[in-house]
């Protein structure tokens, strides 16, 4: 689903889809779910494109933030990417989840009197989070 909807974004701004620019969507499509660092995508991109260089991912992944397909956030020194673009809570313990609560969500914005996008949370390893995802 987020393939086609890439191809069809990419098509409907006059962008070639290159065989790299399809390779990048396509382990996107795979493991974007996951908040994969941007070394992840570009270690598994050069599984097919060994030349590829971190400078062409890292501008093909702003391509497709500025096409409203994707978001950006870092953690520490590894940018990853966001396919959820509904407001939402990245927990973050051993891996990322997203936790979706649009009334936690709503009083975070009421808080701070702003629009939020993601909200990151750090979990405390030793303690169990009585949540569930």
């Amino acid at each position: 689903m987020w393939k086609q909807k890439a191809i069809e974004a990419l098509k409907s701004a006059n962008l070639k889809l290159t065989p790299q620019r399809l390779k990048l969507i396509e382990i996107i499509a795979e493991i974007g779910n996951r908040h994969p660092t941007l070394a992840e995508i570009l270690e598994k991109v050069r599984e097919e494109f060994p030349t590829t260089s971190f400078s062409t991912l890292y501008t093909n992944i702003l391509m497709l933030k500025a096409l409203g397909l994707l978001e950006i956030f870092a953690i520490g020194d590894e940018t990853r990417i966001e396919l959820n673009l509904k407001p939402h809570i990245n927990v973050f313990d051993r891996e990322i989840r997203d936790f979706c609560d649009d009334e936690l969500m709503r009083k975070i914005e009421e808080k701070i009197g702003m629009k939020v996008k993601i909200v990151l949370v750090f979990v405390d390893k030793e303690i169990k989070p009585p949540i569930s995802f």
